[in-house]
């Protein structure tokens, strides 16, 4: 039971539900999560370590930047299957295609600050 609890105080949050929906297209760092959604290093980083907590991402460094990805591969049953839920859902929502959106401009600004 406190598994299931754990994934539903996770998913509470329209925030958190927004990040992993992008999180299941692609891997994102905090610096990446702060751009698209206009929040803080510490929001950011507090919203994705319940996700984390919850089961459904896992993290790693990479120099200095921290990625998050989908834990395709959770311990926790209800995480998989919202997961799946998710995937499948707000395919047509106006704010999803957005962040989706946001996600795009930031990578073509890093690439464009690479070339430079």
């Amino acid at each position: 039971m406190r598994e299931l609890v754990k994934v539903s105080k996770a998913l509470s949050d329209e925030t958190r539900i927004r990040m992993l929906k992008l999180l299941l297209e692609k891997d994102i760092c905090v610096c990446e999560m702060q751009e698209i959604f206009h929040m803080s290093q510490s929001q950011v980083s507090r919203n994705l370590k319940i996700l984390t907590d919850a089961g459904f991402l896992k993290r790693w460094r990479e120099g200095k930047r921290v990625v998050y990805a989908v834990e395709k591969d959770s311990n926790n049953k209800f995480c998989q299957a919202m997961l799946d839920a998710l995937s499948e859902s707000f395919v047509d929502n106006i704010v999803v295609s957005q962040d989706r959106e946001r996600l795009q401009q930031v990578l073509v600004q890093q690439v464009r600050e690479k070339i430079r």
